[in-house]
This record gives C-alpha cells, sequence and structure tokens, in this order.
C-alpha cells in the first residue's frame, strides 16, 4: 500500500446514511494509484449494524428512535456498534495494490495502534478469535484477532469488505463513552456470563483527548506504519457525485432491515 498516493480527508460531522454513503462513494470510485484515510464523526448518537446481521425483530428501533439515536447498516460485516463519543476512520484502497486483505486489516490497526500509543494509550494488537457467523450484539462485546486493544480490553472495532475493486475498512477509535446502549437496544440475550470488553481513551489516559488530537494521532501512525506519506485533502469530485444515489440506499429500511 505504501506505493499508493495517499490523502488525508479530515471531514465534518454527517449522519448515519451519510456517512455510509461516503465511505461506499469513496471505494466505488478510487483509483488505480490512490488511497484514501477518511477521518469523520457523527452528527447524533447513530447505531451501526454489521451487514448481515440480524435486525428485524432483533433490535428495538421504536426504543432507538425514543432516545434519539439513529440506525443506519453498514456495507461492512460485523455486529452494531454505538458510534458516539469516538473517531471513525475508513481506509479506501484498490485491492490490486492492498494485497491479502487479511494482511491489510493487520496493517491498519498496527497504524491505528501507533497512532494510540504516541497519545500515552496501552494500544496493542490483540490476540482474540476468529469471528464467527452473523449474529446481532455489541461489536465490542468480543475482541476478533489482530484488533486494537489497550489494558486487555477492545479500544477499537473494525470490519472490512471488497466493494468492486476496492477494499473499504472503516471502524471507531473509543474516546469516551459506553457500548452499554448498543447492548441495551438489542433483545438478544448477551453471552453467557459476558462482561464489558471494551474501553476507551479517556480511561486509558485519565482525560478525554479531542477529537482533532486523536484524528492527527492515527493519520500520523498510519502513514508511519505504511511508510509512505499523507497529503490532507477533500473529497474527490468522482465519490461525490455517487454519494446522493447511495444515500437513499442507506436511508431505505429494505436495507436497514434486510427484509
Amino acid at each position: 500500500m505504501a506505493r499508493l498516493r495517499w490523502t488525508v480527508v479530515f471531514d465534518p460531522p454527517r449522519d448515519g446514511a451519510a456517512n455510509m454513503a461516503v465511505d461506499h462513494a469513496l471505494a466505488e470510485t478510487v483509483e488505480p494509484d490512490a488511497g484514501w484515510l477518511r477521518l469523520y464523526r457523527w452528527v447524533r448518537p447513530t447505531l451501526s449494524l454489521g451487514r448481515n446481521e440480524p435486525a428485524a425483530g432483533v433490535y428495538d428501533f421504536a426504543r432507538a428512535e425514543g432516545m434519539g439515536i439513529d440506525v443506519v447498516r453498514r456495507p461492512t460485516g460485523g455486529r452494531g456498534v454505538l458510534h458516539d463519543a469516538e473517531l471513525t476512520y475508513a481506509v479506501v484502497a484498490p485491492v490490486a495494490a492492498v494485497g491479502r486483505l487479511r494482511a491489510a486489516y493487520t496493517a491498519v490497526h498496527a497504524g491505528l495502534a501507533a497512532g494510540l500509543r504516541s497519545l500515552g494509550a496501552d494500544a496493542r494488537l490483540g490476540a482474540g478469535v476468529a469471528p464467527g457467523p452473523p449474529r446481532a450484539g455489541a461489536c465490542f462485546d468480543a475482541t476478533a484477532g489482530g484488533e486494537v486493544v489497550a489494558g486487555g480490553r477492545k479500544l477499537t472495532g473494525s470490519a472490512q469488505a471488497r466493494i468492486g475493486r476496492a477494499m473499504l475498512q472503516h471502524g471507531s477509535v473509543l474516546i469516551d463513552g459506553t457500548q452499554e446502549l448498543a447492548r441495551d437496544l438489542c433483545r438478544q440475550p448477551a453471552d453467557a456470563g459476558a462482561v464489558p470488553a471494551s474501553t476507551t481513551l479517556r480511561e486509558q489516559l485519565g482525560r478525554a483527548p479531542s477529537w482533532r488530537e486523536v484524528a492527527t494521532a492515527v493519520a500520523a501512525g498510519l502513514a508511519a506504519e505504511l511508510e509512505t506519506g499523507m497529503a490532507e485533502g477533500e473529497l474527490p469530485q468522482p465519490a461525490m457525485r455517487r454519494i446522493r444515489s447511495l444515500e437513499r440506499h442507506y436511508r431505505s429500511l429494505e436495507w436497514t432491515l434486510r427484509r
């Protein structure tokens, strides 16, 4: 991935459907020699569901709406994540330049860990276990192999997909808050004996760093891991032209509920 021309975008907050549409559009339109790191936020708390995660009759959507929590389904796999006090990242690159997707997954997490260590967190790659078949529940209840942990607990959650000729990997770096609501909104019982498996930068550092501080550290860590420079820039015009139609897809109940 180092030979790619990398651009980092510090994107303004968007709602759930718009955020997923932007990530998807970047993947659909990425150029053969380009790599993108998008760092972003959410305008309101949002529960995102994995691409193949059961949803209808499983999550309490009425309760989420009453609490002002949006719901969106990701183009990537995994389980439910509550996006709130966090930094969300997306890495997009051509599959031809990435090679093995699992190796790319680990390399991205190594860069995230390096960036978070620069803030003072004891961030490392967790051993974890291989993901099982799709099921509902909180992503941060368990650590998958290669994700970033601190103090033995999960600090980031990520998911990956191949979209056309591109790899999309995106995920959350928990700055503050809790994932308890993701568990509470799921009607399925938690794993027997499950205990909170996640942590936050506030817990690890004794303070909550600003979003921009974390974003700058993550960008630097990824650039160092990939042995490349990253120029700050804006979303490319081909992606911008695709976003509106993709937003309609991510706002549809047919997609969200996967009926």
